[in-house]
């Protein structure tokens, strides 16, 4: 990753001739949940931020600063959701019922006590976008909690807040967050391995920049735990982390279904959905207590895949000796008949190596099998 994210918030104005002379503003709480998707088969990469706030009273406006230039229709609220089936059952990690609803929250309870509040975003309306230029670094963006959002979670009660975010990650921003690494002489082996390095840094201060440092760090919230949840497919081992992980387990197919395709599952599409979610796996992060909050966070793991490369090998030999025989016919025609094939199938390997170091093979490879999942998805919708 790089650069870091960053969280802060702007003060409410403080009334200074109504209030007690003895009152100190308190610094409020954050509890933040990160949920990074990555699965290409089932055409999935987003990150989901979830802010659980309390002590919000002197909140006027909440920032969160990414390092690469975002567009607002990359952003979709996730409230609605939520209340799909056991959705917040799966989010929070215990048994939670929604109470009484209203257009733009909902409140819930687990036990039969007051849990939070959830409230909708309108991302027209709510959020705004600003870019922000550092020449070192490169183009950033602030998103912006509006203080009309911010008012309405002042007022919905004294319990702690939630809102839910989702950042869907295309173009230039889907590598944020990850850097695969594969070899470019792919072309010579039946397969490869692929290394992928996934990091995700919060608050980071030395990687701010200039503009952001100042009011990111004179308006930091109290960070009191951090939650970072990274769901990668099963064909990918885990090969080095940092921090030590939690919880390592199987995605719960049915839970999360409807939430991560952000709508209800058409009961003909399930057994699908259900087929491609089974071949997740959650990895948990945890860090932070009330009694000790934390100034930053950071999480690094690499993953490794093989990436089987048979008919391509194949091809391959057969374009080697095809590149060789042609070179040698030219070679008699032009200069007359030769001792050896030797130079010429060193030639066709010249060629071949230089078409694999320029990433051509590695480019040709992906779009046949980007072709071969189009082409199994649509047969797969035919035969239904």
């Amino acid at each position: 990753m790089n650069g870091t994210l960053a969280i802060w918030y702007e003060p409410e104005e403080y009334d200074h001739s109504t209030a007690p002379v003895d009152r100190d503003p308190q610094q409020p709480n954050l509890e933040i949940h990160f949920n990074l998707w990555r699965d290409n088969p089932s055409k999935t990469n987003f990150l989901d931020i979830g802010l659980r706030l309390s002590e919000i009273e002197l909140v006027k406006r909440i920032y969160l600063y990414f390092p690469i230039s975002l567009q607002l229709n990359q952003f979709q609220d996730l409230s609605a959701v939520m209340a799909y089936g056991q959705t917040l059952d799966a989010v929070f990690n215990m048994v939670v019922e929604v109470g009484s609803k209203t257009d733009l929250r909902y409140e819930t309870t687990t036990n039969g006590e007051p849990f939070v509040t959830v409230h909708k975003v309108n991302v027209g309306d709510d959020l705004v976008v600003t870019p922000v230029e550092d020449g070192l670094k490169g183009p950033g963006s602030t998103i912006t909690l509006t203080e009309a959002m911010c008012t309405r979670l002042r007022v919905a009660g004294s319990g702690p807040q939630y809102i839910r975010l989702r950042l869907h990650l295309a173009g230039k921003t889907q590598s944020l967050f990850t850097q695969e690494i594969i070899g470019q002489e792919k072309v010579f082996v039946s397969s490869s391995q692929r290394l992928e390095l996934t990091e995700l840094r919060l608050n980071e201060q030395r990687s701010f920049p200039h503009s952001i440092a100042k009011r990111a760090s004179a308006n930091a919230f109290k960070i009191v735990r951090v939650h970072y949840f990274l769901i990668r497919e099963l064909g990918h081992a885990l090969v080095t982390q940092h921090a030590p992980l939690r919880k390592v387990r199987r995605l719960e197919a049915k839970l999360w279904a409807s939430y991560l395709r952000g709508r209800e599952i058409a009961a003909r599409d399930a057994a699908e959905e259900e087929r491609l979610l089974s071949r997740l796996i959650i990895y948990h992060w945890r860090e932070g207590l009330k009694e000790d909050p934390i100034q930053d966070f950071t999480a690094f793991a690499s993953f490794q895949a093989s990436t089987p490369g048979l008919l391509f090998y194949m091809i391959g030999v057969i374009l080697l000796g095809a590149i060789g025989s042609a070179l040698y016919d030219w070679g008699k025609s032009f200069w007359g008949v030769t001792e050896t094939t030797l130079p010429y199938w060193c030639g066709g390997l010249a060629v071949l190596w230089a078409i694999a170091r320029t990433g051509v093979w590695g480019w040709l490879e992906a779009g046949a099998s980007r072709f071969r999942r189009v082409c199994a998805r649509t047969l797969k919708r035919l035969s239904q």
